[in-house]
């Protein structure tokens, strides 16, 4: 959707846009309205999942730096309705020499804090100061439920260390005398753990889990294509019948589709998110942080990263009252973009190719994206404030 700009006033707050748009105009006024700022404190990390982006992206790993990460921390303060620092991304956070220095800072400043992360770094000491310090969320990867039978496996070990840092966080938030930090759980489904899920649900409500985030396997690989239960070889409703009993019972499930639906819903724009990438460049979402390839119900595309500008350059204000940024919320909160995933021209599209533009026009593109049609979910603090806070 091509566009053109008009007229700019000079402050941040008094900013606004005139777009072109067909045989109109929009004004668009930017405001400082971002909610929930995720930090990539750092790419690296101490596991090798076969399904995680890590494996096949073109990208260079790295550390954020701590000055960049202060001065992060110091732009936030300018957003009135910030309700939350999420350490996240396509990183481990707790492999970042200076983790917690960084959980203290950010709880020194009185922003709520959260974050994911695969636990198996955190000791019990970090998890007893996350308690005492009230950091509000943390979210844990676990795709199985580990059992005697089958710990030799690194699934079923990984699962089994992040079980007892569960067990464990649970027990010294009971003896600060708070419910914080609230617990996640972040789970993919394929077809090798989709009939597992009720018992896995099961499982982390006697753990003291709070929730459980459930989201489909994105392919990165002609081989992964296969295991996905979103393309009609899987009946899911017997399995999610059997989840929904559990979240009656007090655990707080959030269930993907399982099946393409024409409805569109990105979480990243309707809660006004923001992603800082190591390096400090500015993404609005986890899809558009790195290089790599993608497999949309088996047609291979290229996602480019994608930044509206570095925060080493700008503050983070300037950049998310920038024009671009500001144009690219409008026409993604507006679902202003193309429908790539089911059009019957996509098998014959250039456009399809790669994430940069569509065929409306807009760059980047979220047109293909498995996100938007909640098969692919991230944990979103949202999921838990409404039941927790």
């Amino acid at each position: 959707m091509k566009y053109s700009h008009h007229s700019t006033r000079s402050s941040n707050q008094s900013r606004e846009y005139t777009f072109s748009l067909w045989d109109g105009k929009v004004i668009v006024k930017p405001k400082l309205d971002m909610k929930y700022l995720y930090i990539e404190t750092t790419s690296r990390c101490n596991l090798k999942c076969e399904m995680c982006f890590k494996q096949y992206w073109e990208d260079s790993e790295g550390d954020m730096d701590y000055d960049l990460f202060l001065k992060i921390l110091d732009d936030a303060e300018e957003f009135p309705e910030l309700k939350m620092i999420y350490f996240g991304g396509i990183g481990e956070p707790s492999v970042h020499p200076r983790f917690m220095d960084m959980v203290r800072e950010v709880k020194r400043r009185g922003f709520a804090l959260g974050m994911s992360t695969n636990g198996t770094l955190l000791r019990d000491d970090m998890l007893r100061e996350f308690a005492e310090l009230g950091v509000e969320l943390i979210y844990f990867s676990m795709d199985t439920v580990p059992t005697a039978q089958n710990a030799i496996t690194l699934g079923h070990l990984a699962a089994a260390l992040t079980a007892d840092k569960i067990r464990k966080l649970v027990k010294y938030r009971e003896e600060t005398g708070t419910h914080r930090p609230s617990i996640g759980v972040e789970v993919v489904v394929t077809k090798e753990n989709y009939m597992e899920l009720p018992e896995l649900a099961r499982y982390l409500k006697e753990l003291g889990a709070d929730a459980m985030l459930v989201s489909n396997l994105l392919p990165m690989t002609e081989e992964q294509v296969n295991d996905v239960i979103y393309d009609g070889s899987i009946d899911m409703e017997p399995v999610v019948d059997e989840l929904y009993k559990v979240a009656h019972e007090g655990l707080y499930i959030k269930i993907p589709y399982f099946e393409l639906r024409t409805e569109r819903s990105c979480d990243f724009d309707e809660n006004n998110v923001a992603v800082v990438r190591w390096d400090g460049e500015v993404s609005p979402c986890y899809r558009f942080l790195h290089s790599y390839y993608e497999y949309i119900f088996g047609r291979r595309k290229k996602v480019n990263a994608y930044s509206f500008g570095n925060v080493r350059e700008k503050t983070l204000a300037e950049i998310w009252t920038g024009e671009k940024y500001t144009w690219f919320r409008f026409t993604m909160k507006n679902y202003m973009y193309p429908s790539c995933t089911d059009c019957s021209l996509r098998d014959a599209c250039d456009f399809v190719r790669t994430s940069d533009i569509d065929c409306w026009g807009n760059e980047p593109s979220c047109a293909d994206c498995l996100w938007a049609r909640r098969l692919v979910q991230c944990p979103i603090p949202q999921h838990m404030f409404g039941k927790f806070f």
